[in-house]
């Protein structure tokens, strides 16, 4: 899985890999509403992993599911989370899940980034 935010809107890709290439399953999209906007980077890239686990979830299993984000700050979600009440309950929340938060650079993310950049 792959996910991203920008200042407007959060993007994800559900992906299987077979033989090193990336299969697409499932999109996510979702414009954010006026709340939403005044997050910080950082609450804006959690709501876009939390949204994209939610949506995905039932595909998940009982495996371990790597998830790919050019913000790495994703990977600390739960350290960051000690002074944010959302981002601790958020967190709290993905504990349930097996999840592998790596970081890729942003013009390797490339799905998520589209989808998190919508046409006006």
């Amino acid at each position: 899985m792959a996910v991203d935010a920008s200042d407007v809107a959060i993007g994800a890709v559900l992906f299987q890999e077979v033989d090193g290439i990336e299969h697409p399953i499932c999109y996510y999209s979702k414009k954010l509403d006026c709340h939403q906007k005044r997050y910080s980077t950082v609450e804006k890239e959690a709501l876009g992993l939390i949204s994209a686990v939610r949506t995905f979830s039932v595909y998940f299993g009982s495996a371990s599911v790597r998830v790919y984000t050019d913000h790495s700050l994703l990977q600390f979600l739960r350290r960051m989370s000690t002074n944010n009440q959302k981002l601790l309950r958020w967190s709290l929340e993905l504990d349930q899940y097996n999840l592998d938060v790596m970081n890729r650079p942003g013009k390797e993310n490339v799905l998520p980034d589209l989808l998190s950049r919508p046409a006006y």
